[in-house]
C-alpha cells in the first residue's frame, strides 16, 4: 500500500474494531454468564495486530536509524583516526624539534671547540712571534754594539788621519799613541769578554758536573780502579743530540759503563740556554771521564 492510501487503512482498521466492540457487547447481553476476562484476549489480539503500512514504515526507521548510527560510527572513527594522525604529526613534530636543538647544541659545541682551538692557535702564535721578536732585538743589539765599535773605531782612525795631515811628524807619534790606546782598549774589552765567557762556562760546567754526579748511582761493588770515558754531544739548547753519547774508553764493566751513560741521560737537558751563542759553542762536545772516586772532564 503506497503512502497516500494510509488514511483510508486506519479508517478501516477503526471500523473493524468498533463492529468487534459491537459483536462482543452483543454477546454479553445473550451470555451475561460469561466472563470479561474471556473476552479480554480477544480484544488484545486484535489490537496488537499491525497495519503493513506502519511495519514498513518502522522497518525503514530502524534502516535510517541503522545507517546513520553507521555513519556515526564512521565519523568517529574519522575522527578517532585524524586524533591519532593529529598525535603523531605532533610526535613527529616534537623529535624533529629536540633533534634540532639536538644538532643545534652540537653544532655549537663543535663551533666552541673550534674557537678555543684557534685561540690557542693564535696563543702559540704569538709566543711564537715573541720568541722571534726577542730574538731579532738581541740579533740588532749585537748589531748595534758591533756597529757602535766599528763607529769609534772608525772616529780613531779618522782622527788620526786629520792629524797626520796636518803635523806630519807629531802625526805619527800620536798616531802611534792613539793606536795603541785603541789596542788596548780593544785588548781589554777582549779580555774581559773572556773573563766573562770564562766565569760563564766555568760555572756552567760546575753546573753540569753536579746535575750528573746528583743522577749517577754506582753500582755496588765495583772497584776503585775502574774508568769510563764519554764523548757527549749536546744542541744549543742543552738537549741530547742524537746518538750523542758514545763511549770513547770503556771501563770493562758493562754494569758501570751503562750507570755513566745513564747518569748523562737523566741528566740532561743542560741548561745552556742561560749563556751566550759564542759561550753555548764550547758545550757542543764534551768528554767526561767517570771514575768511581770522582767525575772529570
Amino acid at each position: 500500500m503506497k503512502a497516500s492510501h494510509l488514511p483510508v487503512s486506519i479508517i478501516l482498521a477503526l471500523l473493524m474494531h468498533v463492529l468487534l466492540m459491537l459483536l462482543l457487547i452483543w454477546q454479553g447481553a445473550d451470555t451475561p454468564r460469561i466472563k470479561q476476562t474471556a473476552v479480554t484476549p480477544i480484544i488484545q489480539a486484535t489490537m496488537v495486530a499491525k497495519d503493513p503500512a506502519v511495519a514498513r514504515r518502522e522497518k525503514a526507521q530502524q534502516a535510517i536509524k541503522k545507517r546513520q548510527q553507521k555513519e556515526a560510527e564512521k565519523r568517529e572513527a574519522q575522527r578517532k583516526a585524524a586524533e591519532q594522525k593529529r598525535l603523531e604529526a605532533e610526535r613527529k613534530a616534537a623529535e624533529q624539534k629536540r633533534l634540532a636543538e639536538a644538532r643545534k647544541k652540537a653544532q655549537a659545541e663543535r663551533e666552541a671547540a673550534a674557537r678555543k682551538k684557534a685561540a690557542e692557535r693564535q696563543q702559540a702564535e704569538q709566543q711564537k712571534q715573541l720568541q722571534l721578536k726577542r730574538k731579532k732585538e738581541e740579533e740588532q743589539r749585537k748589531k748595534t754594539a758591533a756597529e757602535k765599535q766599528r763607529a769609534e773605531e772608525e772616529a780613531i782612525k779618522r782622527r788620526i788621519e786629520e792629524r797626520r795631515k796636518q803635523e806630519a811628524a807629531k802625526q805619527r807619534a800620536e798616531e802611534e799613541r792613539l793606536w795603541e790606546e785603541s789596542e788596548r782598549i780593544r785588548a781589554e774589552r777582549v779580555a774581559e769578554q773572556a773573563a766573562i765567557d770564562a766565569e760563564a762556562i766555568a760555572s756552567m760546567e760546575s753546573v753540569m758536573f753536579d746535575m750528573i754526579a746528583d743522577q749517577w748511582i754506582r753500582p755496588p761493588g765495583v772497584s776503585s780502579e775502574l774508568e769510563t770515558t764519554l764523548e757527549v754531544a749536546l744542541l744549543g739548547t742543552g738537549e741530547l743530540a742524537d746518538m750523542g753519547i758514545k763511549i770513547i774508553k770503556s771501563s770493562g764493566n758493562s754494569a758501570f759503563d751503562r750507570s755513566a751513560i745513564q747518569a748523562v741521560e737523566k741528566a740532561a737537558p743542560f741548561p745552556l740556554l742561560r749563556l751566550e751563542p759564542r759561550q753555548r759553542d764550547k758545550f757542543r762536545r764534551l768528554i767526561f771521564v767517570f771514575s768511581p772516586e770522582d767525575l772529570t772532564q
